[in-house]
């Protein structure tokens, strides 16, 4: 009969005594002995890492699935071992793993296992996982040495990992003691490999620093704990970067080398399986792979199965080809020389006998014999390249403007043109928010290429007008630009200077008197008259008793220098012949003018015209409507104001007396502007309104 192998703790089992022999040590160490290799490796177990010539970036989930990872039973002195169960029969992690490399020499991965299911026999303080638990993530580092391990038949590169132990951060554990470690975990190695022809190689070799740990509450020993290791890994792969396909096997040898137990059986462990890896479309990376262990430490399974799905996009590279000829080196018979396809290896990608641009065509059809067709041939003159005439990079069949270079700043509608400025103002129209409407002396500085708005015509922008919508009057509020003073009676005369501010009024040298009623009132639009202009009758001599409103007319634009014109308007009634009440209407406008010049009005601030009966006011079917009809307007003309109604007088005033009549008894008295009583005119003269 075996013996049975002394030294064990000693367990109770249905009330007889045996000897347990666990794949197990104390409390706090991980179970899971499978650490996934970097996503986008064409290895599950054994590291061939790879650097930013061949991938820029990997992500994947691993699946990992572990058959008996922690079993117990007796083991006898011969060293064989009898399970007498399992507490934990079955094991699904998930890990996350993300790498990326740079500088083609540097590879940071980081990988984050999870236990998604456990399930076995709860036995001496360590029952299965129950729920998802997260496990100590691992992050690394690879430098590469020398060589490239996708690209070369060998290299050589430097790796370091860390495990981060989580269920140190809280008080008590948030996970169970399977799932980590105590301690920080430390791993450096070295890693050989590389792709001749189709054979993928890698040798690893690492020390892997753990803490000595025991999961149970028997005490320990030395089989049944696990401390610091040395680890070494072997692969070998059928390789087809065209196809993105690997095939073979890898082998891990790890040992407890704590207290003198290295290569022992009871402190030996060797995982062996078969991977398989397909990259689709060179973007995504399918692995699969299955294996069992060779000998029994705490977490190595009879049976693990990997499932890997990692999006890792392959970098092609571009076969080498000196002469540029789109014949790669390798297949090129002339590869520093520029030459054509040939059936015959010895002349393919050589140039052409009598080609002396070597473009492919021979010179008696080369219409370009000195000049290669390049690139982009020329389809109607054969050996010539298509031409480029204004050098702007667009070649001429493409380019809508093919004499004119495209600049700087090109028309994204019509392609190999410049871009246009339609309104001649210096910003480009794709970028002009305003192309028909040149931006002026004073552009908007919110709308690139637009001038600047006066929505009020008060002539201050509307950047800086206070009052966007409210003309500016005659005079303007010094405080607040583009505002009118404050005028409670309308009257253009700002309160603050008004000496009657609730009454429309006349401007006044005197103070005491400025703003009160007068004899005129400007208001917005014009300066309106109380009283009307009388003329002598069919004569454009203005009466002295009209002399006083009219000096009150040029007092009021003496006293208002934003007026830069004003419009002198005469107009009649439409009695006698519109010709002629015309002309005498434009006489006596003309008239009142000179007045107001010699009265020190500037010339330029005045201009005069007649309108005879073709404005009326009122109807001039009554005597009241031809009263009012025949009058003098004084229209502000610049600035442009906003019009107000004229005031209407209550009556028309009383005419000045009448000198006595002629024999033929036409009215010879005086008359206000436009009158002309019903009756014929003297003889050898036209009908005129008097």
């Amino acid at each position: 009969m075996r013996k049975l192998l002394p030294a064990f703790a000693l367990l109770w089992t249905c009330g007889l005594p045996v000897l347990a022999d666990a794949q197990q040590a104390g409390p706090g160490f991980q179970v899971n002995r499978y650490e996934p290799t970097a996503a986008g490796e064409w290895s599950l177990l054994v590291e061939h890492p790879w650097y930013s010539s061949t991938r820029y970036f990997a992500a994947g989930l691993t699946l990992n699935y572990a058959h008996n990872p922690l079993t117990y039973g007796l083991r006898f002195q011969d060293g064989s071992f009898q399970q007498s169960g399992a507490i934990i029969g079955n094991q699904l992690i998930g890990h996350i793993d993300i790498a990326g490399s740079f500088l083609d020499r540097v590879m940071l991965q980081l990988s984050m296992p999870i236990t998604m299911f456990e399930s076995g026999d709860a036995m001496h303080g360590i029952a299965p996982t129950s729920g998802a638990a997260v496990g100590d993530p691992r992050i690394g580092a690879r430098v590469r040495l020398l060589g490239q391990p996708y690209r070369g038949a060998a290299s050589l590169s430097l790796g370091f990992d860390a495990w981060i132990p989580i269920n140190t951060f809280a008080s008590p554990p948030p996970f169970p003691a399977q799932t980590g470690e105590s301690g920080v975990r430390l791993l450096p190695k070295l890693i050989a490999g590389g792709l001749w022809k189709s054979l993928l190689w890698s040798l690893t070799a690492g020390y892997y620093y753990r803490p000595t740990a025991s999961l149970s509450k028997l005490q320990p020993s030395n089989s049944n704990s696990m401390g610091a290791e040395l680890q070494l890994g072997a692969a070998l792969l059928y390789a087809n970067q065209g196809l993105g396909l690997a095939v073979g096997p890898e082998v891990l040898v790890s040992s407890v080398v704590a207290d003198g137990r290295a290569f022992q059986i009871d402190s030996t462990g060797i995982e062996a399986l078969l991977g398989v890896h397909y990259s689709i479309v060179k973007e995504v990376q399918l692995s699969v792979g299955g294996g069992t262990t060779f000998l029994q430490v705490p977490g190595a399974p009879d049976v693990r199965l990997l499932l890997r799905l990692a999006y890792a996009p392959w970098r092609t590279e571009k076969a080498p080809d000196k002469d540029n000829d789109g014949i790669a080196d390798h297949s090129d018979a002339c590869p520093s020389e520029p030459g054509t396809p040939h059936k015959d290896p010895k002349k393919h990608g050589c140039p052409l006998p009598n080609d002396r641009d070597r473009d492919g065509v021979v010179d008696p059809e080369d219409l370009c014999a000195d000049v290669p067709a390049g690139k982009r041939p020329d389809p109607a003159r054969p050996g010539c390249p298509l031409g480029d005439k204004d050098g702007d990079g667009v070649l001429d069949p493409e380019d809508l403007c093919p004499t004119e270079p495209m600049g700087k700043v090109p028309d994204p509608a019509r392609k190999g043109c410049p871009a246009g400025d339609s309104d001649q103002d210096g910003v480009l129209d794709p970028e002009d928010l305003c192309p028909t409407e040149p931006m002026g002396k004073v552009p908007d500085a919110s709308r690139k290429g637009c001038p600047d708005k006066d929505s009020d015509g008060d002539g201050v922008f509307d950047s800086q007008d206070q009052c966007k919508e409210v003309h500016a009057g005659l005079m303007p509020d010094p405080m607040r630009a583009g505002c009118p003073s404050p005028d409670r009676d309308g009257d253009s005369i700002a309160d603050p200077v008004d000496a009657c501010p609730d009454k429309k009024g006349s401007p006044s040298a005197d103070p005491k008197k400025n703003g009160c009623p007068g004899l005129v009132i400007v208001e917005s639009g014009q300066i309106v008259i109380l009283k009307q202009v009388f003329f002598a009758t069919n004569k454009d001599t203005i009466l002295k008793t009209s002399y006083p409103v009219l000096d009150a007319v040029a007092t009021a634009l003496k006293a208002f220098p934003h007026i830069k014109k004003v419009r002198v308007e005469g107009h009649t009634d439409n009695q006698g012949k519109a010709d002629y009440n015309t002309d005498l209407s434009d006489r006596r406008a003309k008239s009142v003018m000179a007045y107001l010049i010699v009265k020190g009005v500037e010339a330029t601030r005045l201009d005069a015209k007649g309108y005879g009966p073709s404005k009326p006011l009122a109807d001039n079917k009554t005597v009241k409507g031809r009263s009012l009809n025949r009058r003098v307007d004084f229209l502000i003309v610049d600035p442009a104001l906003p019009m107000a109604k004229a005031p209407v007088p209550a009556a028309p005033p009383q005419e000045p007396a009448r000198p006595k009549a002629p024999v033929r008894k036409a009215p010879v008295g005086k008359a206000p502007v436009g009158k002309a009583p019903a009756g014929k005119a003297p003889a050898g003269k036209a009908p005129a309104a008097k």
